[in-house]
């Protein structure tokens, strides 16, 4: 079976000097010079003993070489863990707890917060400004058994947290190249030479398995270090874009960024651009769509399916009177898609169920996780996503709620319990309750429900700078609401449901 090494030699061989990847750090590699920088790259980590089945973090932004370190730990059969650098040193401390690292490579950026982390752990740091690219070494033999398609491509994780231990998800190669294939034969134009723009952070499968696949294409990539909606526009206009994707609330910023310049921006380059992690507004999208005036596509998905999309809402659906923009589109190839109740039997048409899915390239488990990866299965072998959805009668899957309490903040997935247990360490908090409440530019905002310890007269903003010392900043409540006592069921289950009502009023969803 095909591994990414084969592949992009492969392309080396097909069209050499075509542009593979090209970065905002001036870093640029044709196909060829791709194929020589992680051969070079792969020695330098065979000379550090690195090899078979080692776990290596990267934990770096984005640019070329965050992909040439993924590719060249491949190619010594090493297991390159993608990890979050939003995330706070003991956030990472614990991840790594789960990951056992042999090495970490990183960047002049995220380096304090690997010896804050880690101080113990080799390390590689990408070469920086004023700072030549030096690690490298001889050609290493090849590792034929780990060369192939049922071996780990990438680990990615859902979550470094203080609160809950991490699902660590590995992706195979075969299923990155399987997603890349469906992509390929459903998005026209895509073709070799196509140039594409990737703004999303590469820890996130949205925005790896949108490089991987331009690379599968024959594409050029050019790789944004982090998102801006300013230097997004001009991107597109610079380099003559043609595909691209973002999360929902990077539209709206390059939306309302086009709209505030005195003279329009060329974007005719645009082609498609293709969304999810979070929902988008019906109105959102059509001021999108009109806005800047190229194709869109929604794909639903979540990482344990490597890339590949659950469902599609296509171009065709995306017209300004469609009545399927609140939708996820259609179950795509290669998935059952199933509604299911408490008894994991179908509900009837158009009722809201768990979806449960089951794909031609099967969920492989979470690592060295079997009771996580038991819980997630059904009794005959469908995948339970966590969320609730409905089908109507033309097969359109709508999300409108989650099975479990995570909430997507600005494509960030955010889980409830971490930051509630990090906020009940507060010495002037009594109990705590975390939701998603709307918010019109990141789907979902970070809520907190306090109950206060005695007369402490605590202060929003106070609460919220607390965790901002603690934690990511992406997981930290933006609102705090001070109440009496948490509604609680008769076995003294906070009832959350009552607490997001006056939040979801007049919403088409429970979530974003």
């Amino acid at each position: 079976m095909l591994s990414w090494i084969h592949l992009l030699e492969w392309r080396a061989r097909r069209h050499p000097e075509l542009t593979a990847l090209a970065d905002d750090h001036g870093r640029s590699l044709t196909y060829a010079e791709l194929v020589a920088a992680v051969d070079r790259c792969a020695g330098g980590w065979a000379a550090t003993g690195i090899g078979c089945d080692d776990v290596v973090a990267i934990v770096a932004r984005n640019r070329v070489d965050w992909i040439v370190h993924l590719l060249a730990l491949n190619r010594v059969g090493a297991v390159p863990a993608a990890v979050n650098w939003r995330l706070s040193p003991d956030e990472i401390r614990a991840l790594f707890g789960e990951l056992s690292p042999a090495a970490v490579v990183t960047d002049d950026e995220d380096l304090p917060l690997i010896e804050a982390a880690a101080p113990d752990l080799p390390r590689v740091v990408m070469a920086g400004a004023g700072r030549p690219d030096d690690f490298g070494g001889p050609i290493p033999e090849r590792p034929a058994h780990r060369l192939r398609g049922d071996t780990p491509f990438v680990l990615m994780h859902t979550s470094g947290t203080t609160g809950a231990v991490p699902k660590l998800i590995p992706l195979t190669n075969q299923r990155m190249i399987a997603s890349a294939t469906y992509l390929k034969l459903v998005v026209p134009g895509a073709d070799e030479g196509a140039r594409h723009l990737r703004a999303m952070p590469l820890f996130h499968l949205a925005g790896l398995a949108n490089v991987t696949y331009g690379l599968f294409i024959g594409a050029s990539v050019f790789i944004q270090s982090r998102f801006s909606a300013a230097e997004f526009v001009d991107a597109v206009t610079e380099h003559r874009i043609q595909f691209t994707n973002l999360v929902p609330s990077a539209i709206s910023m390059v939306v309302d960024e086009i709209r505030s310049r005195d003279q329009a921006p060329d974007l005719s380059s645009l082609v498609e651009i293709g969304y999810g992690a979070s929902a988008i507004s019906p109105e959102l999208l059509r001021s999108a769509i009109e806005t800047l005036g190229c194709r869109f596509r929604q794909n639903y998905g979540c990482t344990e399916t490597g890339g590949f999309p659950i469902s599609t809402l296509e171009p065709s659906d995306h017209t300004p009177e469609s009545t399927h923009l609140r939708s996820a589109g259609k179950p795509a190839l290669n998935w059952e898609v199933r509604i299911v109740g408490h008894d994991f039997d179908d509900v009837p048409v158009g009722e809201p169920g768990e979806i449960v899915v089951r794909g031609a390239e099967p969920f492989d488990g979470y690592w060295n996780n079997p009771e996580a990866t038991a819980a997630a299965m059904t009794p005959d072998g469908f995948w339970r996503i966590g969320d609730i959805g409905r089908i109507d009668a033309e097969g359109y899957l709508t999300i409108v709620d989650r099975a479990k309490d995570m909430l997507v903040s600005g494509g960030e997935n955010v889980y409830p319990a971490e930051v509630e247990a990090l906020l009940r360490q507060h010495p002037g908090i009594s109990e705590v309750a975390v939701i998603g409440v709307p918010h019109p530019r990141w789907g979902e905002s970070v809520h907190a429900v306090v109950v206060e310890r005695g007369q402490e007269d605590l202060q929003p903003d106070a609460v919220i700078a607390w965790c901002r010392e603690r934690m990511a900043g992406f997981k930290c409540p933006t609102s705090v609401e001070f109440v009496d006592e948490l509604p609680r069921n008769a076995t003294g289950k906070i009832l959350k449901r009552v607490l997001r009502e006056k939040f979801w009023v007049g919403q088409e969803r429970a979530v974003s």
